[in-house]
């Protein structure tokens, strides 16, 4: 298992960023190309659901990557706000859910798991 770290501040212009990172982490795991693109779709409904949804911005969003043999599991946390109060027909958490093997949501943060498919 390999952790990777990642801070970045809470904008849309670093979302690219991330999606570069995770699309390298997981192709270095052997994911195919549409489970590529889905974790790729993933990071971004989640960066761009913080920024449109909680505006506060002074502090930055933090980023985990856990690698391990056949699934990544990410940690996004706005340090901005406490809690995520969401609506669970919101478009950007239905395309979450609809992608990712597990999400959860707790208190300033969402999880995913995306299995590598064998």
């Amino acid at each position: 298992m390999e952790k990777i770290k990642i801070e970045i501040p809470k904008k849309s212009e670093y979302i690219s960023t991330l999606r570069l990172t995770s699309s390298s982490l997981a192709s270095k795991l052997g994911f195919n190309i549409d489970s590529l693109e889905d974790i790729k779709m993933i990071i971004s409904e989640i960066c761009i659901f913080l920024i449109n949804n909680f505006k506060e911005n002074n502090n930055p969003i933090e980023i985990e990557f856990i690698l391990e043999h056949d699934n990544i599991k990410v940690g996004i946390k706005d340090t901005n706000i406490t809690e995520i109060k969401h609506d669970i027909e919101d478009m950007s958490i239905m395309i979450i859910k609809s992608l990712s093997d597990e999400v959860a949501i707790k208190n300033n943060q969402i999880n995913i798991t995306k299995n590598k498919l064998i």
